[in-house]
């Protein structure tokens, strides 16, 4: 099937391929995803707590398992996730994990610095 070839096909990018997939679908649906189970899916990645976002419901949902088992996708609406999240996770010192993998890692990017890849992807849509 052509979905599961394009599946296949993200899950084989570099991370920062993965990074840049990530802020061109998150600033297009205008939404991006976790794993929630009474409280979003966190993680220590090195020696900080992470909380992972993907671009899409269905890579949410590949990683599902292990440490987040019994977790579903759930999305934040771009606006709420730019305009509170980020600056949440920072006061709680929290970082973002952007795209991990079933077996694999994602990237993890400073908020500043996602915001500003975020606010500069919108531009090109105004």
């Amino acid at each position: 099937m052509a979905i599961e070839k394009k599946i296949k096909n993200i899950l084989n990018f570099s991370s920062q391929e993965r990074y840049d997939y990530f802020i061109r679908k998150a600033v297009d649906f205008e939404k991006v995803w976790g794993l929630y189970n009474n409280g979003w899916a966190t993680s220590k990645f090195n020696e900080d707590y992470v909380i992972p976002f993907w671009p899409e419901k269905i890579f949410a949902e590949l990683c599902a398992n292990n440490e987040w088992e019994g977790y579903t996708p759930k999305f934040l609406s771009l606006k709420v996730f730019m305009e509170k999240w980020i600056i949440g996770m920072q006061q709680d010192s929290y970082g973002a994990l952007i795209f991990p993998i079933p077996n694999g890692q994602g990237i993890l990017v400073p908020l500043h610095i996602l915001k500003e890849d975020l606010l500069n992807e919108q531009e090109q849509y105004e």
